[in-house]
Parts: structure tokens; sequence; C-alpha cells
């Protein structure tokens, strides 16, 4: 086994092509360039240049990388704090190739299809396994909790060849569609950071990342009624940062969210970070 290996904590992506034939070079190429360009797509905020994804690992035998995304600070490079980065990329690259394979997502939710753009490098990505007999991939996201310990996986998903391929053949189906130009007009997931959010129900339990949700609130930013409100899975448990000190529905919340869209109508919230908490009767 070869390996080249950069050990540190915090959270990674990992990419396992697993092609069942030999890989021609620039096809796998190709592949990391269209993942670098989704990346890079959605990671870069006014005018900010994205952190850089970069290979911190790779092994033979099958083609696994992990990847986690670095910045160049007073000209050191260091890695970002990456949690929810990670934890959002790699839910991107379920969702996009999901939504073409069809697949049933895990819970009964409705998985928008990505953008023209991102569809286009979903299926660039899996080129080198298009095809193959015995091909796949895995998604996973990872995390070294300490710099001598042993990888914990957040969340893991796999795709076979059958998948892979019926993604590619939706996806140029799709990008065959009259409407896709109009598509490319039409909002699917925006990020807005920074803005005030409003409870207007909250339940017991745990917040949920997907599903069926009790908590709703209301951005006035965005939209001007109630929508449910989701919780990213971090470390950060960020709901109870909501409902722990605070009455959530009297109190106001400084949160960076992805806002869902159905068509050009927001459907939902997905919090991935709080900035502040704002109790009734505002700060002194």
């Amino acid at each position: 086994m070869v390996e080249l290996s950069s050990r540190h904590e915090g959270d990674r992506i990992v990419i396992e092509l697993y092609p069942g034939d030999p890989i021609e070079l620039g096809d796998l190429s190709s592949s990391f360039a269209a993942l670098a360009r989704m990346y890079e797509r959605h990671y870069r905020h006014d005018g900010e240049t994205a952190p850089k994804l970069y290979v911190t690992k790779l092994e033979t035998g099958s083609v696994l990388m992990e990847i986690a995304p670095y910045a160049m600070i007073m000209g050191t490079l260091s890695i970002m704090d990456s949690a929810v980065i990670v934890a959002d990329f790699t839910s991107r690259l379920w969702r996009g190739v999901v939504a073409f394979s069809g697949l049933p997502p895990a819970e009964s939710v409705w998985i928008e299809p990505p953008s023209p753009e991102d569809a286009l490098d979903i299926k660039e990505f899996t080129k080198p396994l298009l095809g193959k007999n015995g091909s796949a991939l895995g998604i996973k996201h990872a995390r070294y909790e300490k710099t001598e310990g042993e990888r914990t996986v957040v969340v893991e998903y796999k795709f076979t060849e059958s998948e892979l391929n019926r993604a590619a053949i939706n996806i140029d189906k799709a990008l065959e569609s009259p409407f896709m130009e109009e598509a490319e007009n039409v909002p699917r997931e925006q990020i807005k950071r920074e803005v005030m959010l409003f409870i207007d129900q909250a339940n017991r339990g745990p917040g949920k990342e997907r599903g069926r949700t009790g908590d709703r609130g209301i951005i006035p930013d965005i939209y001007d009624k109630p929508l449910p409100v989701y919780f990213r899975k971090s470390f950060q448990n960020l709901k109870s940062q909501i409902t722990r000190e605070v009455n959530p529905l009297t109190s106001a919340f400084v949160v960076d969210v992805h806002v869902q869209y159905i068509r050009d109508e927001p459907r939902g919230y997905v919090v991935t970070d709080i900035h502040e908490v704002i109790p009734a009767g505002g700060t002194e």
C-alpha cells in the first residue's frame, strides 16, 4: 500500500472510486477538475476567493482521496474550520447524484435536481466509472478527532454501477430539455449570511436535517411567512443554541442559512451557523 498522508484534526471529504477497469489518466484529471469547479461555484461568496480543495491522502487499489479546504493565510497554507463546508459539499454531491439516479432518498423528502452547471460537472466527475462492470462510487464525510487518533465516519453514501449509469443518462435527457435554459434563471438553493431569523414554532425534539419537522421560522429579508426550519448536523448542536438559554419564540437569531426553493418559491431554511442570539428586550 502506497500512502501519502497529512493527518491533522478536522473534517475531510473522502472520495472512493472503484472503476472495475483501468482509468485513463485524462478522464481522472477531468473528473477531479469537475469536482473542484462545483465546489468553487458554491463556496465563493461576495467576490471572495473560496478556500481551495487539497488532497491530504491518497491510497492505491481503488482511487481513494481525502480532501479538505485550505486557504493561504499570512503566507501559510492553513486548513479552514471545515466541518460545515465538508458537510455541505458532501451532501450536495449526494443529492446531485440521487436526483438523477432514480434512487429513493433516505427519508420521504423531495430532492430538487441540481443546476445545469452542477449536473454537467456531476456527470464529468463520475465519467471514469460509467459503463464499467462492477464500478462504484463512495462519498464520505469523515473526521479526525485527534492528530494521532482514528478517523470516524460522520455520514457515508454509496452508488452502484447501474445507479451511476442511470444518473448519466438522465442528466443527458435533462440537459436536452427545452426548459433547461429557462431553468437556469430559477433560483434553486441560495446561501444567505447573517440574516435575522424569528422562530414561529419550535418542538421539543432535536433539530432535523431533512424530512418532516415541527420547527418553523420567518426570515423577513427572504419571505414574510413561516417556513420549515432545519439544522445542519454539526458538533455545535445548532438547535440547542436556539432553545437552551432563551425563549426561542420571543428572541431573534442572526444566522447563516441555505434557502431551499421549489421553482421560484422559498420552501424552507437549513441553518448552517448561528452568529448571535438576541433575547427578548435586545442586548445592552
